[in-house]
């Protein structure tokens, strides 16, 4: 599931570039009313992004997590000879 996460990331940071540009142009063309809008556009997709972002890092830390070994595996000294 998190190469969908990762997927969708890249949609909403290719969504977020295309308000952007598109938020340039209607400023150069002074039209308040579509300036606005994207601007409102904009912040929804900046908290959809951080909060995707926060998620994914999350699990990355959880999966990483899973993966280490007890304490008591990961010993490696030689056993002991009577």
């Amino acid at each position: 599931m998190l190469s969908f996460e990762w997927r969708e990331l890249e949609t909403l940071c290719d969504r977020l570039s295309d308000l952007r540009h598109r938020y340039a142009a209607a400023y150069r063309t002074k039209h308040p009313g579509l300036v606005d809008a994207l601007k409102t556009e904009i912040a929804k997709a900046r908290r959809q992004r951080e909060q995707l972002v926060r998620h994914i890092a999350a699990r990355l830390g959880s999966v990483a997590g899973e993966r280490r070994y007890p304490p008591e595996t990961v010993d490696h000294r030689p056993p002991d000879r009577p």
